[in-house]
């Protein structure tokens, strides 16, 4: 509260103070913008650096990418290239903290020569001859007293593609050397800015408490909705283990939650550094498949069909008596896999810093302490589940209870298959599986007692499933209400719309998307509303789809779901971008920014 009084205070001082100077005088009369070349011609499919100086005279400064206070006009570039060129982020460099007398607290400023990174690449099937980039600052110059109008200042970058490599001339390796740090961490990064927590936290705090701060983002996953399927999962696998000691219980239980933490740090960096999408895995068939049948081999466990046991082959890996850590470390890797699509804005911001530092030991041992985090509630969980059955007046309750489970894990099983099944099959077979568990379970399992509390509880699941089950089934409720009409997402048509324009990639095996398809886009007001935007629809369930790839890299998505808000000129309003699912109301909010 008391910076944004500040803030005012100081633009309206700014204002009135500049007036004289500033309705003669733009920001571009005391800027020099000028870009400097890295090398003279290109090869097609190859990747570029480009950097830009700001030189400002003397006594003058901008605000830097990020301002201390808010309402203080940043500085800015955008870039626009010809076809078959495509931008990665734009990198800034740090602002410097100067105390000016009409402010309380130091401004984050650019002052002197100061120097901006941006990457490109150009596409393998571009043509020899002479191309453009159109690189715009938008900067405010400012004095120790009063502010100039802001500017938009213009510069044209030629790019030659050129046939032959050797063609190529390195230019200007001096200043690129110098400024090697805007292309790693040591920037602020406009296409990364969900990293700003974490980046602002690793500045201020050093190694060991990021690592800390991670960890607690881990343990905060455990509320998103994309971990639920691993609590079946994971009392399945550790129900049929309570005739081990409780020494090699927790054992099994920290080598499974090693597992997990070795699968997920794995996939989230590879994502990091690859540009691919966290859970992206699961767009494989053949991954799906396999977790399918994981799904099914749980679920016939707990209706009796076999015992769980790991193979006899894997129990000898590792030394002898050690009873199978390596299977339950197996068993670990697999479900880690299930996790996977499980995105928010932390993990997002951890995305993209590790892709900023480019380190992947760093990277790994950062997504371990996020994978820790999220995997020792299971620590507890298998150590309770093992014992189960040890629990006094256990009995018949129980295996009604693993039966429960069993249905479950049927559900997710088809869950899972959702990208393999046409829409409306998948509703029905879903469904149908709630329904006959349910029926199961109050009228066919021989698994009872005499306790009313049991009675009370079977019947109440077992009333349950069969009213979901039936809910999910009948066809019509599919399309019932109100919903936003989606388009296909394609650059073209994106490009061509004239409106503001909202963009849902989305994915069948993501959870909060689903969320978000049943409980956002459905709401009355949010469907009213969306009739004053272009609304587009990205389905990167499956990969290789060249225009979702072209899209997911114009717009730097790493994860789903991700709704990006463009303005009528078709540029990001990044501040309004949604990662992970939000509520109609805070959705309704950021479509009424969208429109002022």
């Amino acid at each position: 509260m008391k910076k944004n009084l500040i803030a005012t205070f100081l633009l309206a001082f700014i204002s009135v103070s500049g007036m004289s100077a500033a309705q003669l005088t733009p920001s571009d009369s005391v800027l020099k913008f000028t870009y400097v070349p890295s090398q003279g011609g290109f090869v097609s499919g190859s990747s570029l650096k480009l950097l830009f100086k700001l030189e400002f005279d003397k006594g003058w400064h901008g605000q830097s990418h990020t301002p201390s206070m808010e309402g203080l006009i940043p500085t800015v570039l955008t870039l626009e290239g010809s076809e078959g060129i495509t931008f990665g982020r734009v990198a800034y460099p740090k602002g410097e903290m100067v105390k000016f007398e009409f402010s309380e607290e130091p401004l984050s400023t650019y002052a002197g020569t100061v120097y901006i990174g941006a990457t490109a690449a150009l596409s393998p099937d571009m043509a020899e001859g002479e191309y453009s980039i159109m690189a715009t600052l938008t900067v405010q110059s400012c004095d120790d007293k009063s502010c100039l109008p802001p500017s938009d200042i213009p510069v044209t970058v030629p790019v030659e593609v050129l046939a032959l490599a050797e063609n190529v001339k390195p230019l200007n390796a001096d200043i690129y050397a110098n400024n090697k740090k805007l292309f790693e961490q040591g920037a602020e990064s406009s296409g990364a800015s969900s990293s700003g927590e974490i980046k602002e936290y690793f500045t201020s705090n050093g190694l060991l408490l990021t690592y800390l701060f991670i960890f607690l983002g881990g343990l905060a996953l455990n509320l998103t909705p994309c971990v639920y399927p691993l609590i079946p999962v994971t009392v399945s696998y550790f129900g049929g283990k309570s005739e081990k000691g409780q020494g090699q219980l927790i054992a099994h239980a920290i080598f499974y939650l090693l597992g997990m933490s070795a699968m997920y740090s794995a996939l989230g960096v590879f994502a990091a550094l690859t540009g691919g999408m966290f859970g992206e895995l699961l767009q494989n068939p053949i991954v799906t498949i396999f977790i399918v049948a994981v799904m099914l081999g749980l679920a016939l466990a707990m209706f009796g069909v076999w015992e769980i046991t790991v193979p006899s082959g894997l129990q000898q890996i590792g030394g002898k008596n050690r009873e199978g850590y390596f299977g339950t470390f197996l068993m670990g890797l697999t479900v880690g896999i299930i996790a996977a699509p499980c995105i928010g804005p932390f993990v997002l911001g951890l995305l993209a810093f590790v892709g900023e530092m480019g380190d992947p030991f760093m990277g790994f041992t950062m997504f371990f302490a996020l994978s820790m985090g999220l995997g020792l509630p299971f620590v507890f969980l298998a150590i309770f589940s093992g014992s189960l059955s040890s629990l006094p007046r256990s009995g018949m309750w129980m295996v009604w209870v693993k039966q429960a489970f069993g249905v479950i894990l049927l559900a997710m099983a088809v869950y899972f298959m959702e990208p393999l099944l046409p829409k409306s099959f998948y509703h029905i077979l879903f469904g149908l599986v709630l329904v006959f568990g349910g029926l199961f379970l109050g009228f066919l399992s021989r698994a009872s007692t005499a306790g009313a509390g049991f009675k009370f509880v079977r019947w109440a699941v077992s009333l349950s499933f069969i009213a979901i089950g039936a809910f999910i089934a009948y066809p019509q409720n599919v399309n019932d209400g109100p919903r936003i009409e989606w388009a296909d997402a394609t650059e073209q048509a994106i490009d061509a719309s004239r409106k503001p324009v909202i963009i849902d990639f989305s994915a069948a095996w993501c959870l909060p998307c689903k969320e978000l398809e049943h409980f956002t886009f459905t709401d009355e007001r949010v469907v009213e509303i969306s009739d004053k935007f272009d609304t587009f629809f990205a389905d990167v369930t499956t990969s290789g789809n060249p225009e979702m790839e072209k899209l997911k890299k114009k717009y730097g998505v790493v994860g789903v779901p991700t709704v990006l808000f463009l303005d009528s000129d078709g540029k990001e309003m990044k501040d309004l971008r949604v990662v992970g699912f939000v509520s109609a109301d805070e959705f309704l909010s950021r479509m009424k920014k969208a429109l002022e």
